[in-house]
């Protein structure tokens, strides 16, 4: 009896181990795939029309199709087509202002990209300029320069349907949450694809960057329409007997979600879908590879059937722990465990080999140390799938606003929703603006003062861009709901700000310091940003505000037509000085206050390492620096955030707002 039970557990382990093995195979396979530069490539010959299907995109779809517009492909050998899809929004007038063609589809009972997809299809196929492949590219994404040349390469090599190397946007700024999806895209499209393509076997088609041979289409027109219209395409080709190809070196890359609740609903799209299908498509697969005995459907079937990663994990380590349990008791012999364990060791394996083979960001490989909590987070989108899923419901991710950035109200304090890209697409676009663009990197310190100090309170409401210095602060803004990208650190902010402004001469000037760090860090700027102009330094006397020889000060930089001001004199003194002159610095567009950044410029301090700035512990590697100054702050400060984040925990649970109340 106690064999006959090990069998019976085995078994689901061996099936668990044969997927795990395939996808360690995958990841080997993968990482002998050469990815540097461009493959060898002949003349382009053929005629592409880039269709760009959108609905409600009027942020992004602008940048797409810059993109597309900058492409190493003859520029008279393609077109490009933007489908305005049922939008309520100016997607079609920006995307016709930026060069594109526009066709406008107002169906608002038949929605979806499928649909727009078969729509326009229909249209541009049968015009008398067809084209010899179609590309689809997303509304939302950022078409690398060769993307064009690369797929079009692949289709003189014989492939009719080819899918591009398909990741997600993001840099070491952003969240632990985009870190890891972007960990996901790496392992499902590009280890997976290129593991296949090294081994001779297709593809699948992923939605974005996809061409298609003109005779393809024709033969096999689009008759894919629920919310994972890319995978039963891919079915529907497979079961044709078409091949889907792989290009590795084109790369096509799209934003994740604004949101954790619109992540949450694309991601119950996406494993919905695949369930969906699944359950509705695996079984006639397999009879056809039967009726055939064609391998590569059996292929199709196998790749179809093999879980996402996080059910595999989360089903692994479940069955493993089961089990564990019945040897102990002795119910089962010790050898059920043998699949579990190869299980067990597979899914790290596949990971870590194919993590290396796609050449994963530092910041990934450290966002992946929290895979645990990200596998909580699935388990919430496989519980709903178990309420029902319905295939046909469309939903549209909600994007960022980059010209006006969320705010989300942390105890009485803004505090801007932007990465640091659009940190400094703001500031560029405050250099002669004709007024003051005040700038608060602001620390958990900064909201613990402003709860006892209603003037710094005041000032903190009225600035025109607060961003997240430091890590408990992202945290309270995520733990409120809103989807930061990480921290925009001030000592970050400058130098890349400083980096921007070179090219154009803006006129900079630095306050505060002691010692003659403003001098130092100036001609450290200078050195670095030849194009920059540090028009004067100064460091006042140490005072008070008000004892400051504040005239003497504003005469200086109205002298220096300063267009940046950077002000040293730690907080909240800077922010106060800053709030106290604005209206007298009428040549300042853009007043920062910096705190100690002018002496990590000028080489007198040092910053934690980039993996405990990552990681959020930057202010334990200053505690250990300077215990005596910052311990008793530390304390107090973590008092507060404890407090803070039970009430905002509590509001939450209770169905509560967005805004932490002040304390």
């Amino acid at each position: 009896m106690t064999g006959v039970l090990g069998a019976l557990l085995a078994i689901p382990g061996a099936v668990f181990a044969g997927f795990g093995l395939y996808l360690v195979i995958l990841a080997a396979a993968s990482a002998l795939v050469h990815r540097d530069g461009a493959i060898a490539l002949g003349r382009p010959r053929n005629r592409l029309l880039v269709i760009v299907p959108a609905h409600n995109e009027e942020q992004l779809v602008s940048r797409c199709v810059a993109s597309l517009f900058a492409q190493s492909y003859p520029r008279t050998l393609y077109r490009v087509v933007v489908i305005a899809d049922n939008c309520s929004d100016s997607t079609a007038a920006i995307a016709a202002g930026s060069g594109a063609e526009v066709m406008i589809r107002t169906e608002p009972d038949a929605r979806g990209k499928g649909r727009a997809l078969r729509w326009a299809l229909d249209q541009l196929l049968g015009s008398p300029d067809q084209p010899d492949a179609v590309v689809v590219v997303d509304a939302d994404s950022v078409a690398d320069h060769h993307l064009l040349t690369e797929l079009e390469a692949a289709m003189g090599r014989g492939e009719s349907v080819v899918q591009a190397d398909y990741t997600v946007l993001t840099d070491e700024l952003s969240s632990r949450r985009t870190q890891l999806v972007a960990a996901g895209f790496l392992l499902f499209h590009r280890v997976r694809f290129s593991g296949r393509a090294r081994l001779g076997m297709c593809a699948n088609l992923v939605g974005n960057g996809m061409l298609f041979s003109r005779a393809t289409l024709e033969a096999h027109p689009w008759s894919a329409f629920t919310g994972v219209e890319d995978l039963e395409y891919s079915i529907d080709l497979r079961l044709a007997g078409v091949r889907i190809g792989f290009a590795p070196a084109a790369h096509v890359s799209g934003p994740g979600s604004a949101t954790r609740a619109g992540e949450f609903r694309q991601r119950l799209r996406w494993e919905g879908g695949r369930f969906h299908v699944m359950r509705n498509r695996l079984w006639s697969i397999v009879r056809a590879a039967g009726a055939r005995r064609d391998p590569r459907l059996l292929d199709a079937a196998i790749d179809l059937a093999t879980p996402p990663l996080g059910l595999l994990s989360m089903a692994t380590g479940a069955g493993f722990i089961a089990v564990s349990a019945a040897t102990i008791a002795r119910i089962a012999p010790v050898w059920a465990l043998i699949p579990w364990l190869v299980a067990l060791a597979a899914i790290p394996a596949f990971v870590l080999i194919g993590l290396h083979a796609a050449r994963a960001p530092r910041s990934v490989w450290i966002a992946v140390a929290t895979g645990p909590l990200y596998l909580a987070w699935k388990l919430a989108t496989y519980m709903s799938l178990l309420r029902g899923f319905d295939p046909n419901r469309w939903d549209r991710s909600e994007r960022r606003d980059t010209s006006a950035p969320r705010r989300v109200d942390i105890a009485g304090v803004p505090i801007d929703a932007v990465d640091m890209a659009q940190a400094i697409s703001r500031l560029q676009a405050a250099i002669g603006g004709g007024r003051l663009f005040q700038v608060l990197t602001v620390n958990l310190d900064f909201l613990v003062r402003a709860q006892s100090d209603p003037g710094l309170m005041r000032i903190f409401r009225r600035t025109d861009l607060n961003l997240a210095d430091g890590a408990p602060v992202v945290w309270l803004a995520r733990m409120l709901g809103v989807e930061m990208h990480g921290r925009v650190a001030g000592a970050d902010l400058v130098p890349a700000l400083i980096r921007e402004l070179a090219h154009s001469g803006a006129r900079l000037f630095l306050l505060g310091g002691e010692d003659g760090v403003a001098a130092a860090a100036g001609a450290r700027l200078g050195e670095l940003y030849p194009g920059i102009v540090v028009a004067g330094t100064y460091e006042p006397p140490r005072a008070a505000v008000e004892e400051m020889n504040n005239a003497e000060i504003v005469t200086r930089i109205a002298e220096a037509r300063a267009d940046v001001l950077l002000v040293a004199l730690g907080h909240p003194k800077q922010e106060r000085w800053i709030d106290l002159h604005r209206d007298q610095l009428s040549s300042v567009s853009v007043a920062i206050g910096v705190g100690c950044v002018l002496d990590l410029i000028a080489g007198r301090s040092r910053r934690a390492p980039r993996w405990m700035q990552a990681v959020g512990l930057e202010w334990f590697y200053r505690l250990a620096r300077e215990p005596r100054r910052l311990l008793g702050r530390y304390v107090t400060d973590a008092a507060w955030l404890v407090l803070i984040s039970a009430r905002v925990l509590r509001g939450r649970l209770a169905g509560g707002d967005r805004v932490a109340e002040p304390v």
